[in-house]
């Protein structure tokens, strides 16, 4: 396990991948450059002040996603759960491996849209009630933040949970362990299991008897575990190897707590059957794990006959329409019974069944017309596993009055990490008009809550496989927006700010400039919005207004050094651009005007044939941090970077002692 950064990390643009860290917890951003992944991390790091002590649980919370609890209020009241008297075989088979199953571990699996997180929603809450739930770790992609996508927070939080059970000792117990191993949290998933868990549970059982504890850990959404953080990767393919590794690293790290003979407990995990899970699950001993396929074993197409049916009586009730209110546009089309059509053509996809619901339910129209509607959306390719689904997701999609620009939208929502936390942000930077959102947005109300329970700005996406649809142009088809396209609007709408000095629509209630424009600074000098790599142009004025601001963005001076680097990255050795002339001219003036440090004229000369990084991890290379900013920040960047070098020339000290002591004339 890499260690955890301690400084904002970015690396050249183009295909590569590429990470940013700073000490906001859950503020993140991602965007997509290229035909690869560029994940912009702002990472929780300690508050404290240098010196401050940090008891064991204060070091153990930092490290803790509180929203990754089933019951957690950022997952909220609509978390997906299974609807009464639907799924009851397979839950009924969970239930009762973990009162009687031998195999330690229950593999939940089966394709996207099966309903896995929904049976795990309802799994969690009974265990709940019978007082089984010893904790739970919901992974999600689609709850865009770092903390419920990594694999960093998985065993502190679940040690958490443990932590919280009414069980003498336990507390007691995992605090000491952490206060005697204070470097835990660095460590491989491995030595945290057995550090922050096995070990405290052994020191108790001695005791103790663990026949009236808890008896289960549900672990949901393995597959959507991210890849490394702090990591550049060259290539898609490097970016997916870690993230296998990762998904294996995780599913090891609980196999070996269910192998110790004190864990007490069943794990369950749910996950798609990924190439790299399945192989895992697959070099396990015969027995060692109980794997459960969401097939048509479960009954699926009765359930999502049986749900279908209940909630078109509920809009009909809801609307005063009559019983089967529904029956005839179906049989418009010779389709006798529509719940059971839907069904069937759900080819045993949940998501399609209750996307299709939210758009009757949600709609623009009356409940008849968006019926209608959706009856016409029909799958054009049935040989393709999601066909009907993506027929769904178009048809909604087309609902809005410019579908291109909603999907841009979408894209955008999609590339912030913090979209639930930011949407007022990201809507003040997109609007070009008050109500815009509204307009574009308010159509897709079935695949996207837009505004929260309060009335304020909110993106919630209700499926993942939305992004799955929107990422994929042979599902998405004419919908499809390259990554390119995407990233030059995105672009687009800073480059506008700036030309307008600021927002170009009124800022929404209890939400101030100041605010605005530090999100606005925080991104940006992100290489994938960065108003000169698209050829947006700016004059003196644009740049020296957003230098009279940059204080405001959380990394400042970060931003600054940033740019400045990003502006140069086109040129050549010979001549720079117009646009990088002026953005250098206009921050060497500011740095200067601010006693900033700035680099000497050799340094530019070189920066022509080699550009200086903004960021290194090689802690030879003098990077830009150490050449612009102001002093005290060019000192501290200096010094850990200095501090760096030394505990390398160390260790390489130690290899190379090593190797002369394995010598055999040594």
């Amino acid at each position: 396990m890499s260690p955890r950064p301690d400084d904002e990390q970015r690396f050249p643009s183009g295909d590569n991948i590429s990470y940013k860290w700073d000490n906001s917890r859950n503020d993140n951003s991602r965007h997509h450059v290229g035909d690869v992944h560029k994940t912009t991390n702002h990472f929780h790091g300690s508050t404290s002040s240098p010196g401050t002590f940090k008891g064991p649980q204060d070091r153990l919370e930092e490290f803790v996603s509180k929203g990754a609890a089933h019951d957690s209020a950022e997952r909220g009241t609509d978390a997906p759960k299974c609807f009464p008297e639907t799924r009851e075989a397979v839950q009924g088979e969970l239930l009762s491996h973990i009162e009687h199953g031998g195999a330690r571990v229950v593999w939940l699996t089966g394709p996207a849209g099966a309903g896995k997180t929904a049976i795990m929603g309802s799994i969690a809450d009974e265990c709940h009630t019978r007082g089984w739930l010893a904790g739970s770790f919901f992974i999600s992609v689609a709850a865009m933040k770092v903390d419920r996508c990594s694999k960093r927070y998985i065993i502190p939080t679940l040690a958490y949970h443990l932590l919280q059970l009414n069980i003498p000792g336990l507390r007691a117990a995992i605090l000491a362990s952490i206060e005697a191993h204070p470097s835990v949290f660095d460590k491989r998933l491995d030595q945290q299991v057995e550090i922050l868990i096995l070990s405290p549970i052994r020191k108790v059982l001695k005791a103790a008897d663990a026949s009236s504890w808890p008896k289960v850990v549900l672990v949901d959404g393995v597959d959507e575990c991210a890849a490394d953080e702090g990591r550049s990767f060259e290539t898609e393919q490097d970016r997916q190897r870690s993230k296998e590794d990762n998904h294996r690293e995780v599913l090891s790290s609980l196999v070996q707590a269910t192998s110790d003979p004190s864990f007490p407990f069943h794990i369950i995990v749910t996950s798609r059957p990924e190439r790299a899970i399945e192989g895992y699950f697959s070099s396990l001993p015969l027995g060692g794990i109980k794997k459960v396929f969401l097939d048509s074993k479960y009954s699926p197409e009765a359930d999502m006959e049986l749900y279908a049916q209940a909630m078109l009586n509920q809009i009909g009730m809801q609307c005063g329409l009559p019983g089967r209110w529904y029956a005839r546009a179906g049989q418009m089309l010779g389709i006798e019974d529509l719940p059971c059509y839907w069904a069937q053509e759900a080819s045993e996809q949940f998501v399609y069944i209750a996307t299709v619901i939210r758009y009757i339910e949600r709609g623009p129209g009356t409940p008849q017309e968006r019926l209608k509607r959706v009856l016409n959306w029909r799958r054009s390719n049935s040989s393709e596993p999601f066909a009907t689904l993506d027929a769904i997701y178009g048809g909604i999609l087309k609902t809005s009055p410019d579908q291109t620009m909603a999907v841009k939208w979408i894209r955008t929502v999609l590339a912030y990490d913090n979209h639930e936390e930011s949407a007022w942000y990201i809507s003040t930077l997109l609007e070009s008009a008050p109500g815009e959102t509204g307009y574009l947005l308010g159509p897709l109300s079935s695949l996207i809550r837009i505004v929260n329970h309060k009335g304020e700005p909110d993106f919630h996406f209700y499926h993942k496989s939305l992004s799955d649809f929107l990422y994929d142009p042979q599902r998405s088809g004419d919908l499809h927006i390259p990554n390119d396209e995407h990233n030059d609007f995105e672009s687009s709408r800073y480059s506008a700010v700036l030309k307008n000095r600021g927002p170009l629509v009124p800022l929404p209630a209890n939400h101030t400039f100041d605010a605005f424009m530090g999100h606005f600074c925080q991104y940006l000098s992100c290489s994938d919005v960065f108003p000169p790599a698209y050829n947006h142009r700016h004059d003196a004025s644009d740049i020296d207004w957003w230098l009279a601001h940059h204080h405001l963005a959380r990394d400042a001076p970060r931003g600054v050094s940033e740019a400045f680097g990003l502006v140069h990255g086109k040129c050549r050795w010979y001549a720079c651009r117009p646009s990088c002339k002026l953005w250098r001219k206009c921050i060497i003036q500011f740095a200067k005007a601010n006693g900033w440090c700035v680099p000497t004229g050799l340094e530019m000369l070189r920066d022509r044939f080699k550009p200086i990084p903004w960021h290194s991890s090689d802690p030879r290379e003098v990077p830009l941090d150490e050449l612009l900013g102001p002093p005290d920040y060019v000192s501290r960047h200096r010094r850990e970077r200095l501090d760096r070098l030394d505990r390398l020339d160390r260790l390489e000290q130690l290899d190379r002692l090593e190797e002369r002591s394995a010598r055999p004339d040594s």
